[in-house]
């Protein structure tokens, strides 16, 4: 019997919630047959009007028509009247959000036999030992709804697959130039450092498979997608990708999302698998490294630039005629402890490399202007924070 065969069978026995998602290329008429039926009260036809009210295929979306209709069926003891009015209520589709309401109709449900709601119970209790880090217990319970819970299997996988992560230390540097002409001058200055979390995902289960993990970091305003890892995984293969969590300020890692279909294909997944609240961050001793790591870049960092600054004749040197004079030694200390730690620092050392030369050459054979300067910047040494 091919599918077609099979919808026309359960739209003659009036069994058209048994059909799920498959959509009968006479759907029309399926609603016309039921319509009649159900205004005489038969409950699954009441079932199946208010499932083509809430689907919309053949008329506007209709969620008023489609609860007052779900309503009736669930007065005859529908069962599936009862759960889908729960799933409304859940998500607030017509009337009012109502969580006590929605529990009540969902366990009424299970009363009368309908394992759709005993499927969701399950699987919320594995998604919840999941998150408090129950591998096992999550699994199994998995595995126990799996065959006809798509959900279910991508749990076992989430389960099968470890996440970890490893700070990694990167130091920035930025490209400058100083003097003009002839006695132009190319170098290379260390701005900063970034601090990388590198998401490593290890898959533990016998059997490869094809996916897509994302990493999910939360931030104040909401949940952002910031880390991709796909391909295909083997068994016992740990795949990595590295991210930049400054790059969302005070966000956390949080979870994460699990895709795949048939082809391995990132592009189209046929499902996808999210469970939150499963803390993706480094262990103690990354965390406890991480200043040690941050201490030794800074000094790479301070090694790098002593060696980096052009040897011009600049400003200050030009007027005292010794680039180790007590004033000049005080601004240059002055440069590296504060101009330095900023961005606009960096930005202003970088635009006086530009120019000093060719002002020190302005003022070197100018014995007045430089008497002049030395007085402004005798002054200005005295109060440059130290």
């Amino acid at each position: 019997m091919n599918i077609q065969e099979e919808i026309e069978k359960e739209i003659k026995d009036n069994e058209l919630y048994k059909l799920a998602e498959w959509l009968p290329e006479d759907w029309q008429q399926a609603f016309d047959k039921y319509l009649p039926l159900a205004t005489a009260g038969d409950a699954k036809a009441q079932f199946n009007v208010a499932y083509c009210y809430a689907k919309g295929d053949i008329m506007d979306q209709n969620y008023a028509l489609a609860f007052e209709w779900y309503k009736k069926s669930a007065a005859n003891g529908d069962p599936r009247a009862h759960y889908n009015m729960s799933l409304m209520y859940e998500r607030g589709e017509f009337v009012t959000p109502d969580s006590v309401k929605a529990t009540e109709l969902l366990n009424r449900a299970i009363e009368l036999g309908d394992v759709r709601p005993k499927l969701k119970v399950a699987l919320a209790n594995a998604k919840e030992a999941l998150k408090n880090g129950e591998r096992d217990k999550a699994r199994s319970l998995f595995a126990m709804i799996a065959s006809s819970n798509k959900e279910a299997e991508f749990g076992i996988i989430a389960c099968d697959a470890i996440f970890n992560s490893r700070y990694k230390i990167k130091i920035n540097y930025s490209y400058h130039a100083s003097g003009s002409q002839n006695n132009r001058k190319h170098w290379k200055w260390a701005d900063s450092t970034a601090t990388n979390i590198e998401i490593c995902m290890t898959n533990n289960s016998i059997q490869s498979w094809h996916g897509l993990v994302k990493a999910l970091c939360r931030t104040s305003d909401g949940i952002f997608i910031n880390s991709n890892i796909e391909g295909v995984l083997r068994p016992k293969e740990t795949t990595c990708n590295t991210i930049n969590p400054e790059d969302f300020g005070d966000a956390t890692l949080c979870g994460v999302e699990v895709f795949s279909d048939v082809e391995g294909s990132a592009d189209k997944p046929s499902y996808k698998f999210y469970f939150p609240g499963i803390p993706i961050k480094p262990d103690e001793t990354e965390t406890l490294s991480l200043q040690s790591k941050l201490s030794q870049a800074r000094v790479e960092m301070s090694n790098h630039n002593k060696d980096a600054k052009p040897k011009g004749c600049f400003v200050l040197t030009a007027c005292y005629g010794s680039y180790d004079a007590p004033t000049v030694i005080a601004f240059r200390s002055f440069r590296d402890q504060h101009l330095a730690q900023s961005k606009l620092g960096r930005n202003f050392i970088s635009w006086y490399y530009t120019h000093g030369p060719k002002w020190a050459e302005v003022i070197n054979d100018k014995p007045r202007v430089k008497a002049v300067f030395r007085a402004v910047f005798n002054q200005l040494a005295k109060v440059l924070p130290r």
